[in-house]
Formats: C-alpha cells, structure tokens, sequence
C-alpha cells in the first residue's frame, strides 16, 4: 500500500469530508469537500500530520472523526488526533512491543479497543488488543493477546458487535473470536481452512458476510457468512463460504486485489480494486430460504430438471475501471487506480466512488446502476443499455418564423405560393442538440412524461370512442381537433354514408376528394363494377342532401359542397347557432363571432356580440359597428390596424383582418384561424387553380411538420401514415398514431409501418399491465376490421395462455386436439384418453393421468369434473358456484388455488398464502 483514501462515515450532504493516507510522503490529511461533480471533486484540506513514523496500516476511528490508529512497521501502535482551527496534530497514545516486527493490520472498535496484527515470531503472540480509552496510561499492557507464534495478516471488529472480531491467521485460516471469553486455547474459537486472508472487509448492512482476498499473484476472493462457519465448526463439515471467485478480476497478467470495500448504502455491494487498477463492483442479494423441491403445492419446472433452491445470489457484476495492459509504461501507469472509497452521501440509483490515482489525483467515478450490454428485441431491434442515457433531439435546420401581421405582408391576395412546397422561412439553430444525464435526471423525467401520460391515458379508456378521447384529452387542442376530425368522418361513414356507385369513400380527406386520388382504390371497391369518382360525389351530394354550393365559380361544385361538410360546414341557420352557442359555452367568444361571419350571416354575429357585452362577458370596443357597416373609412381601417397588433385572441385578430381589407384570402394567409376555417374559405372563396395550390400546400407543410389537423386534408388514407410518422418522431406518442389509423388499418389502407406501430403499442401496453386494455383494443379494432360482407381482415390472435400438463407438456383441454410441443418423443401419433372416475373427476391430466396441482389454500388436488363424462354434469350441478372448482393461479408466483377458496383468501389478505412466498399476488 503507498497510499489510502477514506470518505467520512460522518458526511452528510452539507459537510463532506475524506481522509487521505499517503504512506510514502508518512503524512494523513483531513479534507473537506467543496464542490462535487459527476467525475470531479473539490476539496481543500482542514487538518494535516506530516513527518509521521513509517507505517504500514492504518484505521479511521468510526466514532471519532478526528481520531486514526496507525500501525508502524517497527510493530508499535499510536493513535493520532487530527486538530483543525490551525492547531497542531499530535500522537496521543503509543502501544509498543517488546520484540519489533512488521504491523499487517490494524483495527480500532466503536469501544476503542485496538487490535494490533503483527508478523510471526516463535516467542510472542501476534495478535494484541489494547484497551485505547487506557492509552495515556504508561506502559499500556494488552487486555488480550492472542495468536501465539501465528502471522496475522488481517484483523478487523465487528460494528454492532465490538467484543467480536475476525482473525486471518497463518495464511491458511479465518477465525472468529469473542473477546467475552476469558479462554482462548484448544477449540473456543472459530475457524475456516482458506487461503484468501488478506484484506478482510464486514458489510456494515449486514454483518454476518464479510470477505477476504487471496495473497499475490491470485486475484480471488471468497465472500463468507459467519453463521456458517458457526454451523461447520459445530457440526465438523462446510466451510462457511458463500461466494468463491476464482479469479474475481481480470489475471490475464498479474495481479492482486489490493482493496476491498463494501458500500455501506447498498447490502450486499462490493468493491473491488486491483494492482492493475481494475475497480469491480458485484451485487450480492439473499432471498428468503425456502424448502420447495419437496413440495406438493410448489409450481413444477415446466422444462424439466431440480428446482434451484440456493437463496443467495450474484445480481450483477460490472467493470467500472478497466485495468492498465502494460504497468511498465509511465504515462498509462499513472492513470491506473491505486485505492477507492465509497461516497456515502448522495442517491443510491447514482453512488459513486472516490478514486486515488498514483499522482495523488482524485476523481469521481459513478457506478452505473444497469451493466453495459447489448440485445435484440423482441422485433429484431438492437438495443443497448449504457452506464449514461443520451437525450439526442432531431432539429429541423430551418424553425418556423412567427407569422407577420397583416399589414406587414407583401404578398397579394391572389398569391398562393407555388403548387410544390418548399419549405418555410426560418432561422437556423446552431444550439447542441445533445446531452448526457443520469437516470434519474429532471431531463430525462421530462423525455420520459410522454409515456406516463400514455399510460395514464390507456387507463382511463383512451381507445375509438372520439368523444371520450376528447374529455381525456382536454387542454391539448390539437388532439382535441384530431378527434374531433375523425369523429366527423365516422360520422359520415356510419350505416354507409360515404358509399355510392360502389366506392367506399369513408375517412377520405379534402385532398383527396378535389384530386380525385383515394388511395389504394381496389380496397374501396364494393363491387367489379364500379363508377368514375366524379360520379359518386354527385351521388353522396344527392343521398346527404346536401344545398347546392354557394361561392366562387367552379368547374366542380359538388366537390366542393362535400369537402365544406367534411370541414364541418354547417348548412343551415339551426345549426350554425347551436355550433356558436357551444363556443361561447367553451369560452370562445369572438371564435364565434367569426363563425357566424364566415357563413355570411352578420346578423347572427351581431345578435351574440350584442349580448355578449351586455352580459359584460367582453369588452365594448366598437366592433358592433363595424360590423354593421358594409365599408369601412380610412380612419376605421386604421383603428383595425393597431387593434389587431394589440389584441392575443387569434380569433379577434382574425376578424379585424377582414374587416380591415374586407377579403377572407388575407384571412387564409394568417395561422389566426384553424385549418379547417381556412379550407372552408378557400373551398368558397378561391378559383380552382388557387384552391389547388393552397391544398396540395397546406398538405405538404402539415405532413413535413406532423400537424395533427392536417389528418383534414390528407383523410386517415395513405398520407395520414407519412404524417403521423412525422408526428411520432417529434412527440413520441406513437399511442395516438396507433388509434387514429386503426379505423382505416387494414380496412382501407395496407401499411406495414402501421403493423410496426401496433406491435409496439402493444408492448407498451405489456408493460403498463394494460391486460384488459389491450384486449379491449384487440377485440375493438377486429370489429372495425370487417368489410360490408362480415369477412374480418385480422388474423385471429393465439391464446394468450395455455393450460398444460407440467409432465407431457399437452394440453389440459379435452375436446380441442390441441398441445404443446413436447421435446419428449411421442410413442404414438396420438395419445389416448384416461379413463376411469380420476379422469371424469378432472383432477388428472386427460393425457397422460398425472394429477393436477395442489391447490395452496386447501391442499386438495385441483380440477372439476368434466360435463362432458358420465355424471360430470350432475357433479356441477351441486356446486352452489360454477366457477368455485376452477383452477385459478397467480401470473407472477405460479402458485395454483381452487377459484372459490382464492376469493375467500383474497378478500381478506394480499400476500400468497404459501410460506415463504413473498409474491403480492392482489398488486397489479
């Protein structure tokens, strides 16, 4: 050892502090950090003893902070008081040795009795203990001297347990001794033959394991539990060893653990430093014992084989350090780990520890709470699980630029930009769009809340119902319109309302009908014989009744008509008012308003602007006569102007644009409005070419953008899939894609990207335990997935779980013929039934007359009589529950119970009912 570092058992997380040992400069400094990073620490020293005697070993007092033992390598002892405030250090007690040989170990107990371990010599023990509180007194003598003519190599006491301490002796024996006992010869103590002596290390979380390393050139390590060693002492056989790694770390060159230390935060964490500088820490658990082989109520291994029944356990081992290939090059030499200590202090998902390299330097290095590694999912995909959690966000290389107000455009109400988009305006953004965090970072809580709140979603029932979507979504309005468009065209399409000439024109969007391009027309074909798609729009204009079209001259008004009814038009008087009241009931005042006005009916808007600020609901700011006037004056247009750049409400702005230039086109060239108010007022105010170009562009940017109300346009087609990519990509809520294109998938659209999605919504949903959701959904969408024929385009799903005998492997049914693949070779092409009364009882399996499992509660075999046998149904008859004989079994445990004896078990407890089962079998 030339150097040490200790972190303070005292450090909370306002004061931390370390120790550092430095035994070629023969100096201890007391350091009190004061900054800490994820991999740098800042400290500065508080209390310094230099020029030391030469020493070998040393311990930090865990009562007193200020208080270490050192062993010296004449074989005396002292104990030394760091003093802080400028006072000097000093040695307060010395305990020397009548014959000088090397000090191994050292060890002081929380009742400051010191263990001193020495180097052999025929004529003295080598193991002393000093009672430290006696220090001052001159000559202190040994209140125990143990280990006559015996090398000690490692001592150390027991925290709870200060009369206990642990011997490593004669490199070939681990001893166990109670300082209670007044006689130390012949067989009073305890012990275990081993040669890994050296640097013994207790768990402070639980004392009865503690581990010892091998001597040089033999990297192993053996971990113990003193309770075994009682039980091998006392019954002549074991050793007492729990763990034995041969070799623990890397040995393809030599090496030798140098350093043990257990957490101190987590039981069972061991840290383990090499002479190479390899720094690994093993996770060690004990699960409660359990004596399950011989037990008949026990669940059956289903692939054959014992029962593993040890309780203790290696949960992961990990490499924080890697060690140094070639130890004679200078520079990589000096890079390598010398010594490490635990941080105390902190979050236990994130501990790290404090490395001491040759240069004296400090770092700090976090043990990663998953081990680095690779797999593939499910799917095929690769997926890697490192010590950080990247946070990588695609940006755009152009951002959208805010909308300029009217009045600063310049373009004129005939531009509608080209028919190809090309992108928008914006400013590029050279900020980093990357950043590394650890798990449990606010960062990667907020990447992570878009799961949450899909879970939370799922729960309460976020499937097809669109009206109940939008209750679960409120406050997130583009989901709100989502759902709201796509319940407009279920609407449409309930009992065959967009079907005509033998075209299926359900959840087509407003691209779609003016381009006349549907999308895969085969699936929308009722029949071999079917009409041109101009002839079935004037077909659904004549079935839906709708009026004639009203606006711009057009070469195609029927189209036209449709596509206003599929933006929400409303047609008459009735039902513009009811639309208007709804958003005054949502607070949109002035949206109502501008509804009103954009059907042309200024009386209605001046009727609700009238008692709307009657009722004081909004302020009178002169719009009733402007509404009132068929032209406006310069003055007016004005005082529209500056309203307009005052105002927030994009509705408000919206309508003081028209009356400012008294021409919807300016309108349509604002964001003020929702996308469906400016297709409507294209869809009446635009000639043809215009109107084509504003669509083929307002689809273009809202597929580039992942514009949830662009599913208008686009329909749940083809291009709903392309625009929901670009949507999932930038939200994650791949939940929601899922959902909306389930009413056309597979019915209208053929998209393997869609199954993609599905399956993985899927996933998500296992693991939400989503069971009943996702049946739900199963069930659900195969009923959408049906054509006018009843033909369902969904593959039945296999059966989620199959009873099956745990000794031939086949099903437990009786008339199906189905089983399960057995490794087993058959005798027989088919196996024949079992007969007699066990059989028509159902207490054994059909196939092969095993008996079925126990039930946990009663301890009766499990199984009903089959209906099918002779008096099966009379013995059902006399059950009072049909149900209450059924097997019924935990997913999690696989402990198997009768169905009416788990219910009166279940109503009054949580936990199974096995001994030693710590399965919550009522926890979801």
């Amino acid at each position: 050892m030339e150097a040490a570092v200790r972190w303070s058992q005292h450090s909370s997380g306002e004061t931390e502090r370390f120790l550092l040992v430095d035994v070629v400069d023969q100096s201890l400094t007391l350091n009190h950090v004061h900054q800490r990073s994820r991999k740098q620490v800042g400290y500065f020293p508080v209390a310094r003893y230099g020029r030391l005697p030469n020493f070998g070993a040393f311990w930090w007092s865990q009562t007193d902070e200020s208080l270490v033992a050192l062993g010296l390598v004449s074989g005396s002892a002292c104990l030394v008081k760091l003093r802080e405030d400028d006072q000097p250090s000093e040695t307060v007690a010395t305990f020397k040795l009548k014959q000088q040989r090397k000090c191994n170990s050292i060890a002081l107990s929380t009742d400051n009795w010191l263990a001193v371990a020495l180097d052999k010599t025929r004529s003295d023990v080598c193991l002393n203990i000093f009672d430290a509180n006696r220090g001052s007194q001159s000559p202190p003598d040994p209140v125990r001297r143990l280990c006559p003519a015996e090398v000690v190599s490692s001592v150390r006491f027991f925290p709870s347990q200060p009369q206990e301490l642990i011997v490593a002796a004669q490199r070939s024996y681990v001893r166990l001794y109670d300082l209670r006992d007044g006689y130390f010869g012949g067989n009073s103590n305890l012990q275990t033959a081993t040669r890994n002596v050296n640097n013994v290390a207790i768990d402070p979380l639980d004392e009865h394991y503690f581990a010892s390393a091998g001597p040089t050139d033999e990297p192993n390590i053996t971990v113990w539990d003193k309770r075994w060693i009682s039980q091998a002492s006392a019954g002549g056989n074991g050793s007492g060893a729990v763990f034995d790694f041969k070799p623990v770390v890397d040995n393809s060159s030599r090496t030798t653990v140098w350093s043990l230390r257990y957490s101190g935060q987590q039981r069972g964490r061991l840290g383990i430093c090499s002479s190479r500088g390899e720094l690994k820490v093993l996770d060690m658990f004990e699960s409660p014992s359990s004596s399950l082989n011989d037990s008949d109520y026990a669940p059956l291994n289903p692939y054959g084989g014992t029962a593993w029944s040890c309780n203790r356990y290696v949960s992961q081992s990990r490499s924080v350090e890697r060690p140094v290939e070639d130890t004679s090059d200078e520079i990589e030499s000096m890079s390598r780990i010398i010594a490490f200590d635990w941080i105390s202090t902190g979050k236990l998902a994130e501990q790290s520890v404090l490395a001491l390299r040759p240069n004296r330097k400090l770092d700090v290095l976090r043990v990663p709470c998953t081990t680095p590694q690779a797999s593939l999912t499910a799917r095929g995909d690769l997926c890697m699980a490192l010590e950080d959690i990247c946070i990588a966000q695609t940006k755009a290389r152009g951002e959208a630029v805010m909308p300029q107000a009217p009045y600063e455009q310049q373009r004129t109400a005939e531009d509608f930009g080209p028919l190809e988009y090309s992108g928008e305006a914006g400013h590029i953004d050279d900020g980093s769009a990357k950043v590394s965090c650890a798990a449990d970072d606010v960062r990667v809580a907020a990447v992570l809340a878009p799961t949450t709140i899909q879970r939370e979603r799922c729960r309460q029932g976020y499937l097809f119902d669109c009206e109940k979507n939008m209750n679960i979504v409120q406050g997130n309005w583009q989901l709100e319109r989502l759902w709201e468009i796509i319940n407009r065209f279920r609407e449409h399409a309930e009992n065959g309302g967009m079907i005509a000439e033998s075209l299926d024109l359900s959840f087509v969007g407003v691209s779609g009908i003016c381009s006349e391009n549907i999308g895969n027309i085969s699936r929308r074909t009722l029949s071999p014989s079917i009409g041109k798609l101009e002839d079935a729009v004037y077909a659904l204009n004549s079935s839906r009744e709708l009026p004639a079209f009203e606006g711009e001259r057009t070469e195609l008004p029927e189209h036209r008509q449709l596509c206003l009814e599929i933006c929400g038009w409303k047609f008459t008087t009735a039902n513009l008012e009811a639309e208007c009241s709804e958003l005054i009931e949502r607070g949109l005042y002035y949206q109502a308003i501008v509804q009103a006005v954009l059907h042309g009916y200024k009386h209605t808007a001046l009727n609700l602007l009238r008692s709307l600020i009657r009722s004081r609901t909004v302020p009178n700011i002169g719009l009733g006569a402007l509404l009132a006037s068929d032209n406006i004056n310069e003055e007016q247009r004005e005082m529209c102007l500056w309203m307009s750049a005052d105002t927030e409400d994009p509705a408000l702005k919206a309508l003081l644009t028209f009356l400012t230039t008294g021409n919807w086109r300016d309108v349509m060239k604002t964001n003020y409005l929702h996308l469906g108010y400016r297709v409507a007022l294209g869809l009446k105010y635009l000639n043809d070419t215009d109107l084509n170009g504003f669509i083929e562009g307002e689809t273009a940017r809202a597929v580039k953008n992942g514009d949830l109300e662009g599913i208008l346009l686009t329909g749940l087609g083809e291009k709903a899939v392309d625009l929901l990519q670009t949507y999932v990509a930038r939200t994650n809520d791949l939940q929601t894609a899922v959902l909306a294109t389930a009413f056309t998938n597979p019915l209208y659209v053929d998209d393997v990207r869609w199954e993609f999605w599905k399956e993985t919504y899927f996933m998500q949903m296992q693991s939400w335990r989503a069971f009943p959701e996702r049946t739900r959904f199963v069930v659900e969408h195969c009923r959408m997935a049906r054509t006018r024929e009843g033909q369902t385009l969904i593959e039945p799903a296999p059966a989620q779980a199959v009873l099956q005998c745990n000794h031939c492997k086949r099903s437990l049914a009786r008339r199906d013929g189905r089983s399960i693949v057995s490794s087993r070779p058959q005798q027989t092409g088919s196996t024949k039934g079992i007969p007699g009364p066990a059989a028509s009882a159902g207490i054994v399996c059909p196939s092969c007359g095993r008996h079925m499992p126990r039930c946990s509660i009663c301890r009766m075999w499990l199984g009903t009589p089959d209906p099918a046998s002779r008096g099966g149904a009379k013995e059902l008859q006399k059950l009072g529950d049909v149900m209450g004989k059924f097997l019924t079994f935990c997913v999690n445990c696989d402990h198997c119970f009768h169905a009416d004896h788990a219910r009166s078990w279940f109503t009054k407890h949580k936990a199974c009912p096995v001994p030693d089962c710590r399965c919550i079998c009522m926890v979801k």
